[in-house]
């Protein structure tokens, strides 16, 4: 076995953790496609510049964007929350 390599079974367990981390993302099974083969460990994805096409290049700006929206207005939420909770529990804090 190579030095820093997992076992073949803990490798395989790792991928598809990966890709079910992708999923939850909220990438569709095509962007994990085009990027499966640049998946160098769990938070890694290293393509080479020339293998990035510009289709691969838009869909995952799009999903970056969407997910920040999805940030953005889960951060309003737990601050209209917040708010509201300080509100009603006695004495008015958080």
């Amino acid at each position: 076995m190579d030095q820093g390599r997992c076992p073949a079974g803990e490798a395989a367990v790792q991928d598809v953790q990966q890709n079910r981390d992708l999923l939850d993302s909220g990438l569709t099974t095509e962007m994990i496609r085009a990027i499966l083969p640049y998946l160098c460990g769990p938070a890694q994805i290293h393509p080479p510049r020339e293998c990035v096409t510009p289709e691969t290049a838009a869909l995952l700006s799009g999903h970056v964007e969407r997910i920040q929206a999805r940030i953005d207005r889960l951060a309003r939420n737990r601050s209209r929350l917040a708010a509201h909770l300080a509100a009603v529990r006695p004495g008015g804090s958080g």
